[in-house]
């Protein structure tokens, strides 16, 4: 699959501490599976799922100025524990438009920085198509 593009975030989690004392905040960035699922993490889990979904919106060129809404991008965990990405609209029809198949995410935290990589893969062309 070819790279459509790759985006990378770092964030202070203090500030998303400061943040997350507002519930405005939680609903507008993360989507209510996120929220019951980070309910019974730390700060840290919050804070990489906000450099994610900062990171998705780097791959895909656009960000929440450009209308697409963080919790139109969803960070989830499969059973092993291991980060994917979920788009819903508006993301996804972005990433449609662009040819945006799948994502390599790749997250990691310590107490004060969280940091997440994306990688937007397309998909294969073969000669002639």
């Amino acid at each position: 699959m070819p790279v459509k593009g790759c985006g990378v975030d770092l964030i202070e989690v203090r500030r998303i501490v400061r943040a997350l004392t507002r519930s405005s905040f939680r609903d507008r960035i993360y989507t209510p599976r996120e929220q019951e699922e980070l309910q019974k993490k730390g700060a840290e889990s919050w804070a990489v799922r906000f450099a994610a979904k900062e990171a998705v919106m780097k791959a895909l060129g656009r960000g929440f100025r450009q209308g697409v809404p963080f919790s139109s991008v969803e960070i989830c965990s499969d059973a092993w524990g291991r980060p994917y990405v979920r788009l819903l609209e508006p993301a996804a029809q972005i990433a449609a438009e662009q040819g945006i198949k799948d994502f390599c995410l790749s997250l990691s935290h310590t107490k004060e920085m969280a940091v997440a990589y994306v990688i937007a893969l397309g998909e294969e062309r073969t000669c002639g198509s």
